[in-house]
């Protein structure tokens, strides 16, 4: 049914400094219930933290703000779960959108880190340098963390779970490309 929160704590912990073993474990239990869970809990504590952070909290507008940024971040996390459910069908015939729903709901963990990493962008342009690398690499981090997701759901290996998170921007830059390439070539033969 559903997990424990200690469970549901070690997993965020196992996330944080383990996650191959995370995603490679057989013995988690898959529950919808825990996936949302853990996505209104990161975004909770992310919007929080910030909040406390850049002093936004005491404001009247950070309720609202609070709302809309929870909400927000449920929504395009089904949304991205939904698309890569669809886009790994290339790969893989295995649908599993419950599955995928919990893996990707722990791949935004690292967001909790952004917040603090704000306190140092203040700190003079040396801090603003460490803060913008490191949020850089937990960018990089959260990427891989979704290649991970997809690997255990859809047992397709990391270089596919990485082409099917990237193949969109690919392909958007080739379509823009050919459009650019088509209309000049188009511009050409009427200006003839």
């Amino acid at each position: 049914m559903g997990i424990t929160t200690d469970q549901f704590f070690e997993n965020i912990y196992s996330i944080i400094f383990s996650p191959k073993a995370f995603f490679e474990n057989k013995e988690i239990k898959i529950s919808l219930r825990v996936a949302i869970g853990n996505v209104v809990f990161v975004a909770f504590i992310s919007k929080l933290a910030m909040g406390v952070f850049d002093g936004s909290i005491l404001s009247v507008r950070f309720v609202p703000s609070f709302i809309w940024t929870v909400l927000s971040i449920v929504v395009v996390w089904f949304l991205t779960a939904l698309f890569f459910e669809y886009t790994a069908k290339i790969y893989s015939k295995n649908a599993g959108m419950e599955k995928i729903l919990f893996y990707t709901s722990y791949a935004p963990v690292p967001y909790i880190l952004f917040a603090p990493l704000n306190l140092f962008k203040h700190a003079g342009e040396p801090g603003y340098v460490f803060a913008s690398l490191t949020e850089l690499i937990l960018y990089f981090w959260i990427i891989t963390l979704y290649a991970y997701s997809l690997k255990a759901v859809y047992s397709i290996s990391l270089s596919r779970a990485f082409m099917v998170i990237f193949l969109p921007f690919v392909s958007v830059f080739f379509v823009i490309y050919w459009l650019v390439c088509f209309s000049s070539k188009l511009g050409y033969i009427f200006s003839i």
